[in-house]
């Protein structure tokens, strides 16, 4: 999930793209890995639905697998410099996840390629304030992700509640592919279940009674983890801390029931929804310091 940018911010500038842009020209790597390029970027965008720059196709789907695997026609690195993916000029989210992209397992074969290739491209993105870096692991090897240099990844291991973390990992997996707006949407209704499956972890009706004395669905996220965070962080001295887990509840709550149409949304919700798994792991014991 890319870090804070807004989906139009341009931070990464044209010299360091065409930088990096060098590499792949040169022919030092190859941008797909070990996928054909159409295969590649099918993972980013739908390019059925993405116009053809060839009039015997009807999408970038059929003009891209003509010239890239039948003809193989067209230059290494001509997807930097088509108008329809906006690489070099875009918005930052567009051109780090596609970097990303390139470093991911199902793509780059060697693990050590994947970092050899990250240690180039954050040569090059650090003037402007940005590296890749290993996020969450899969299959054993790193996929990465964007962040902005000199913020530390917090809490990215698993909790220890077996189905809140592989629903966490599917919410990261999710947004990272999605393209459509169905797909935007399926993110939330993920996050839903998450939000769900961590009350249902932490909620004892013995120990977190609710306020005004009433059952609660065990699918009634919210009143439950208002109850956990009500207990949990009572007190004068907790106030602050137990008005911001409430409002990362309500937050993503909210977001959850929004038509998501876009990354933005989505990655609010995501985000929101981690948030509120990560408090809960804190108050529950299940995040301590790694020099502890």
């Amino acid at each position: 999930m890319l870090d804070e940018v807004e989906s139009t911010a341009v931070e990464v500038s044209e010299p360091t793209r065409r930088e990096i842009i060098d590499r792949f020209s040169m022919r030092e790597f190859a941008w797909s890995g070990r996928l054909q390029d159409d295969e590649f970027l099918a993972r980013l965008y739908n390019l059925a639905e993405m116009p053809s720059t060839d009039y015997r196709f009807k999408n970038a789907a059929g003009d891209i697998h003509q010239h890239t695997v039948r003809n193989n026609d067209w230059e290494p690195d001509w997807v930097f410099h088509d108008a329809r993916f906006n690489l070099l000029f875009g918005p930052d989210n567009a051109f780090l996840r596609f970097l990303a992209e390139t470093l991911h397992p199902t793509v780059r074969v060697s693990t050590e390629d994947a970092r050899g290739l990250a240690e180039v491209y954050n040569q090059a993105l650090a003037p402007d304030g940005w590296e890749l870096v290993e996020g969450k692991l899969l299959s054993g090897r790193p996929v990465y992700i964007p962040r902005r240099v000199g913020r530390a990844v917090v809490f990215d291991e698993p909790t220890g509640w077996d189905k809140v973390d592989r629903q966490v990992a599917e919410v990261r997996q999710r947004l990272d592919a999605a393209t459509t707006e169905e797909q935007f949407q399926a993110v939330g209704l993920l996050c839903r279940e998450v939000l769900i499956s961590v009350a249902q972890a932490t909620f004892d009706a013995r120990k977190h009674p609710i306020p005004d004395g009433t059952d609660v669905s065990e699918t009634d996220a919210r009143r439950m983890l208002d109850a956990v965070i009500g207990v949990e962080l009572a007190g004068a001295s907790n106030e602050e801390a137990r008005a911001h887990a409430k409002a990362a509840v309500k937050l993503a709550n909210a977001l959850q029931h929004k038509r998501m149409a876009d990354f933005r949304t989505a990655a609010l919700c995501a985000e929101a929804t981690i948030s509120v798994v990560n408090i809960l792991a804190i108050l529950a014991g299940r995040r301590r310091s790694s020099t502890t």
